[in-house]
């Protein structure tokens, strides 16, 4: 099979989870007797270049408002335009703006949906209000087969959008930081839990900060790193001022796999109070690093992480607290879900992933 890989994701991510199952994927079909090319002329994604050549660089120092739409452009109107030349077998497109859709000339196509939060949450985060929701549906069922990241995405497609249960496939995603060795990283402190995400909604972030906010300021050796989104903001700023913690929160982003594991590697617990998860690559990633870890029991997260994990109820304070406090001082049981989680991890492989897409792309050319 000649396998096609749209720019919309390396165009509108410079580094994340998507961009970054796309690569290992690539990667993987590399290594069969597939062909796999993917699409992109002008990219700033960390990914890209890793997988073909002549990827050029779109402002790369300058940060400005939708300078990444910017680029899907710059790919739409000036790219290679590999979907409409239909030398390939099949398409299979890294996010859902539906551009490609008039341009197929028969050809078959497939989606991976990694959750529904647009649907789910757009009522209550005015940052989810936007036009994602409606490319996706068209996106998502005119596809000739549909990839979800997890059983629990499968059924809420179903739900939501009534799609046939025969044409969504799942497949498990993988450990981003297999084979992955730590690189050290400047400015931590020695004793810290972990939290990485954008900070922003359904994330939870503050109201988990609220729920933790006494533990913090009682544990004077214990300290929050934030990793991933943003650098502060004003008003998150003022919250932790207000809270009494404005020295115990640590923003702390990675530029390198390597300075990821790090991260997780010297945190005495990862959090992820969540309100919703596709998958969790986060919980993976986690395990791999020998860091005990507390999940929101919502959506993906039983699916994914098992026993491997301490749960709570993320709408609940008394609950985050309690599991937090609990962590810190139990070394026993930080210990046991430490080797939960490498028996956990064994569960899930690029290679089987890769497979498993294969076998959705021969279904989707057959239909």
């Amino acid at each position: 099979m000649k396998i096609l890989f749209d720019h919309q994701i390396f165009s509108f991510q410079d580094y994340g989870g998507v961009s970054r199952i796309f690569y290992e994927l690539a990667s993987g079909i590399k290594k069969t007797n597939n062909e796999v090319i993917i699409e992109g002329r002008f990219s700033n994604n960390i990914f890209l270049p890793k997988l073909k050549k002549g990827v050029i660089p779109f402002l790369p120092n300058l940060k400005f408002p939708y300078k990444n739409y910017l680029v899907f452009y710059l790919n739409y109107f000036f790219g290679e335009k590999k979907v409409s030349q239909a030398d390939y077998d099949l398409l299979h497109v890294t996010y859902f703006h539906p551009y490609f859709l008039n341009k197929l000339k028969g050809k078959p196509y497939v989606v991976t949906v990694y959750d529904m939060i647009h649907e789910i949450f757009s009522k209550d985060y005015k940052d989810l209000r936007n036009k994602t929701s409606v490319y996706k549906k068209e996106v998502v069922t005119k596809a000739n087969q549909i990839i979800a990241i997890s059983e629990n995405t499968k059924k809420d497609l179903i739900k939501i959008y009534k799609i046939p249960a025969d044409k969504i496939n799942v497949v498990y995603l993988a450990n981003p930081l297999d084979k992955i060795t730590p690189t050290f990283v400047h400015g931590l402190p020695k004793k810290y839990i972990l939290f990485v995400g954008s900070r922003i909604g359904y994330d939870n972030f503050e109201f988990f900060i609220k729920s933790i906010s006494d533990i913090l300021r009682k544990k004077k050796d214990i300290f929050l790193v934030c990793s991933g989104g943003e650098y502060f903001s004003e008003a998150e700023k003022n919250e932790f001022t207000k809270l009494g913690i404005s020295n115990k929160v640590v923003y702390k982003n990675f530029v390198t796999d390597g300075q990821s594991a790090y991260i997780f590697k010297k945190a005495i617990i990862y959090i992820t109070p969540t309100l919703y998860e596709g998958f969790g690559l986060q919980i993976l990633e986690a395990f791999s690093m020998s860091c005990p870890v507390i999940a929101s029991k919502v959506s993906s997260i039983p699916e994914v992480a098992g026993d491997a994990v301490y749960y709570i109820d993320p709408k609940n304070a008394d609950s985050i607290n309690e599991s937090v406090e609990m962590m810190l001082k139990n070394e026993k049981l930080r210990s046991s879900l430490v080797k939960k989680g490498k028996t956990q991890l064994m569960r899930f492989s690029w290679d089987k992933t890769v497979k498993e897409t294969l076998r959705v792309y021969e279904k989707a050319i057959a239909d």
